[in-house]
């Protein structure tokens, strides 16, 4: 029997594939704020981007981590109980074209169970890192440069089994090819800060 149909039903069983409402921006810029529920996005006060909100099973981080001086999309979250690979799909990219993924994390104790997540982010099928959010009120940033070979790009969490997989935004911004040359559709450059 082909792979094909077995692959197929295989990716269908074991995750879920989120189709972000947020488009490119004028600059070709995407922002989500994962925890954002409803309709209506906001503008960053300081960036003055545009935040998409994002539909799913989102919670405010516990009042003890809010501080005046975190940004807006750190208030809350989105998080993945069901599922082991959840993916956001981002498109209307240029093919071939090289981006800056970003992705923050804050568990925020939104749950009230004071836990410290570990799970896994890919970009499609290509691992990018582990996610460890060691204490509650910790701040994660994690940045990848990719050349996206098609029209979109896939920014994966998956399910370690080691918690609940949670993120607070996810952002795409299109770099000149000129910049980074060492990235390639091959080679792409990851970094963390947090």
């Amino acid at each position: 029997m082909a792979a094909g149909p077995w692959l197929l039903l295989l990716c269908v069983a074991t995750g879920v594939v989120l189709h972000a409402r947020a488009q490119p921006d004028s600059k070709g810029f995407i922002s989500i704020d994962c925890g954002l529920s409803g309709e209506t996005g906001y503008e960053g006060e300081t960036t003055k981007l545009s935040y998409a909100p994002d539909a799913g099973t989102n919670h405010n981080v516990s009042a003890e981590y809010v501080t005046p001086t975190m940004g807006k999309s750190w208030y809350n979250l989105r998080s993945f109980a069901a599922g082991m690979r959840n993916c956001y799909t981002l498109r209307s990219l240029v093919s071939g074209l090289k981006y800056l993924v970003r992705a923050r994390f804050m568990y925020g104790n939104y749950d009230g169970l004071d836990l410290h997540p570990v799970f896994d982010l890919y970009i499609g099928v290509n691992y990018w890192q582990t996610v460890n959010i060691s204490r509650p009120g910790q701040a994660m940033l994690v940045e990848a440069i990719v050349v996206v070979p098609d029209d979109f790009v896939q920014v994966c969490l998956v399910n370690t089994d080691a918690g609940t997989p949670v993120i607070s935004s996810l952002e795409l911004r299109p770099l000149k090819r000129t910049l980074y040359p060492h990235v390639t559709a091959a080679q792409g450059e990851f970094r963390r800060r947090g």
